[in-house]
């Protein structure tokens, strides 16, 4: 019995690098589900590395003049996650559903930007995971009384890049001021 702990821990010790390293720049997204059969409105995006590939073969075929700066962004980008939604009502999601994500945003994630209006009930949090001069991935929380969007980019990320393409892909970034999810414009 002692034996078999002691092989199993052997084999699975080196493997922790591989899992953290795996999931830097990565969020856990709690279950909105909830929220979701709530929102008149909601944007539910999961693109994991297997689709990011695919998504990137999706882009090879497309003649939108912003493909070539939208594959070299997303060349290293390991995911996308985004939960989006809009609500008829005031009040439909709770502080403690926004703070589970902030609650993660902790080192080595950097607050970039922080904007909060008390008049509109508005806040906009900007975060990116940084390892070294590397960034690991980006963070986007915004939230008002009848919105709520969470974005999550996995990977290594051009920022001067990702404000050219701010709404190409449906999601503005908040990086010109909006951040919200959105349908691409009839020219993307």
């Amino acid at each position: 019995m002692q034996f078999r702990s002691l092989v199993l821990t052997s084999v699975l010790l080196p493997l922790l690098p591989l899992t953290a390293a795996a999931q830097a720049g990565r969020l856990v997204l709690p279950d909105f589900s909830a929220l979701s059969k709530k929102a008149s409105q909601s944007v539910d995006i999961s693109l994991d590395p297997s689709l990011m590939g695919l998504a990137n073969g999706i882009l090879a075929g497309t003649s939108n003049p912003n493909t070539a700066v939208i594959k070299d962004l997303a060349s290293g980008v390991q995911g996308v996650y985004v939960r989006s939604y809009k609500f008829d009502e005031d009040g439909a999601y709770s502080k403690a559903d926004v703070d589970a994500i902030r609650a993660q945003l902790v080192a080595p994630w950097v607050s970039l930007v922080s904007t909060h209006d008390r008049k509109q009930q508005s806040d906009v949090d900007i975060f990116v995971n940084r390892s070294g001069e590397r960034t690991a991935g980006m963070a986007i929380i915004t939230s008002k009384p009848r919105e709520l969007t969470i974005v999550n980019i996995v990977g290594p990320i051009d920022l001067a890049k990702l404000g050219q393409l701010q709404g190409q892909l449906g999601v503005g970034l908040g990086l010109g001021g909006d951040v919200s999810a959105h349908p691409p414009s009839k020219g993307d």
